[in-house]
Parts: C-alpha cells; sequence; structure tokens
C-alpha cells in the first residue's frame, strides 16, 4: 500500500484507461514499477491467474483529521493474457461509500456479457459495481473510468457511490445497445 496524492491516482487512472491488451498491461505496469518502485505492485497468484494489484490511500487520514480513502487497481492476467482490470475507490465514511469498475478482456464465466454497461444498485446509493466488456467505445470506457480522486484529499466529499463516480447510476441507460 502506498500513500500518494490525487495526482498519482489521476494518472493510475489515466494508465488504465490505455490498457486495451496484455502488452499494453504489462507495459503500465513496468512503467509504474520504475517509476514508483517494484513495492508500488503487490502481485499474487491463484492457480492460472495473477493479479497485479497498486493501492493509494490519502496519507492524510493518518492525522485522524479525515476517513481513510483508497483507490485500487488490480491488473488479472489468466494464463498470461489480459483477463480484467478493476479499479476500485472506497471511503470510510460512515456508511461506507464505494464504486468498483470491472472491465472484462477473456470474459471467462462471464461468457455472453452484453456489448453495454452493467451496474449493481443492491447497494444503491452506498456502493455501486459497474461490468463491461473490452469491446465498449473509448466514449464508454472514458465515462466508466471517470473516477474522482478528490476523494482522496476531501474524503468527506464522497459519501455516496454518486460522489466517487459522477453518473453511475446513469451509465446502464446511456449506451445504446447494439
Amino acid at each position: 500500500m502506498r500513500t500518494l496524492g490525487q495526482a498519482s491516482a489521476t494518472a493510475l487512472i489515466k494508465s488504465d484507461r490505455v490498457i486495451r491488451t496484455t502488452a499494453d498491461a504489462e507495459r503500465e505496469i513496468a512503467a509504474w514499477r520504475r517509476r514508483s518502485g517494484k513495492g508500488f505492485w503487490v502481485e499474487s497468484r491463484d492457480g492460472v491467474e495473477n493479479t497485479c494489484e497498486a493501492q493509494i490511500v490519502n496519507g492524510i487520514a493518518r492525522l485522524g483529521f479525515v476517513e481513510l480513502t483508497e483507490l485500487t487497481l488490480n491488473i488479472t492476467m489468466h494464463e498470461g493474457n489480459l483477463r480484467r482490470i478493476t479499479v476500485t475507490e472506497w471511503t470510510a465514511w460512515y456508511p461506507l461509500a464505494s464504486v468498483s469498475i470491472r472491465e472484462w478482456f477473456e470474459f471467462g464465466p462471464l461468457n455472453g456479457l452484453p456489448n453495454r454497461f452493467l451496474v449493481s444498485r443492491t447497494e444503491k446509493p452506498a456502493a455501486a459495481v459497474v461490468e463491461f466488456p473490452s469491446s465498449l467505445r473509448d466514449q464508454q470506457r472514458t465515462k466508466a473510468f471517470a473516477i474522482n480522486t478528490k476523494c482522496l484529499v476531501r474524503p468527506s466529499l464522497c459519501k455516496t457511490a454518486e460522489d466517487i463516480l459522477p453518473g453511475v447510476w446513469q451509465l446502464d441507460s446511456d449506451v445504446r445497445r447494439d
């Protein structure tokens, strides 16, 4: 876990947006390792899956003036191929607010995932899960990754999923169905 600022979180999300292939993912992981040190990415294995995880937390939470907020990026490979990118931001404001975004490259158990956003509303308004295939247009992908990184420096502004990802509840109604 790394304590870095909003600029680092924004840069991490931007690098996520350029990942379209396994080679892109490997290049971005290598670039962040050069920039932030080898300990920035934590690797874990589960059978044939390998996940690289980067975490950015707000350092000001240690002072006790604000609640802890964290941004996490997971890049998962399955048998050496890019399978999924997951970006999660949460703040420990009560109740916990979070958004988890999952872009699937190799669907595996989700074969037949429609070419649109799927938004889970089970914990609305506090939390949302957004899932979509990598085949979505870049304009749509950009909307999904429009995480409010200001939550890292001003967590009191981020008490709902909508605060963390503005427009989250409209994502699945905003996509033209093919």
